[in-house]
């Protein structure tokens, strides 16, 4: 409990990064209930992240590839589940997001004469969530508030 407290307190103080899940023209749309696990969708993105999006529009994913400066803290999950909160990570038990193993969110293959393949999104409950392959990132975004992490990192 006195965890989840003080990373509810250091959310709360965090100074945010503006940063919103954009696709581009070329987005391959994810049908969600390819994705449906009973109620909640899981995804996974290249090896960088395995996701979860619940029915009420929580958002979370567990990053794979590494970690993401969170507030000056290295961590290893970030999510979104309360509309007065900026994303953050889940601490303790609560930690776990995603399924490794879920089926992949992908754009697909790049088509001759490019390097990458279009970003692939997928959209369930009020939460869109964006997998680029130019800028190696995932980003998703929900309740008013955001997170990406790869390439680039930041939340709101």
């Amino acid at each position: 409990m006195g965890t989840a407290i003080a990373g509810t307190v250091l959310a709360a103080a965090a100074v945010s990064i503006s940063s919103t899940a954009v696709a581009n023209a070329d987005t391959v749309v994810g049908d969600p209930a390819s994705y449906l696990v009973g109620d909640t969708v899981y995804f996974s993105y290249g090896n960088m992240a395995n996701c979860a999006i619940r029915p009420n529009g929580d958002v979370g994913c567990d990053i794979t590839s590494g970690t993401m400066n969170w507030n000056g803290f290295q961590v290893g999950n970030i999510s979104i589940d309360l509309p007065f909160l900026p994303a953050h990570p889940a601490f303790g038990p609560l930690g776990q997001h995603g399924r490794p193993g879920s089926l992949q969110l992908s754009g697909g293959r790049p088509a001759p004469g490019t390097a990458y393949g279009p970003d692939a999104s997928i959209t369930y409950a009020g939460v869109t969530c964006v997998g680029s392959g130019f800028r190696a990132e995932v980003s998703c975004s929900s309740k008013g508030h955001s997170f990406s992490f790869g390439f680039t990192s930041g939340y709101n």
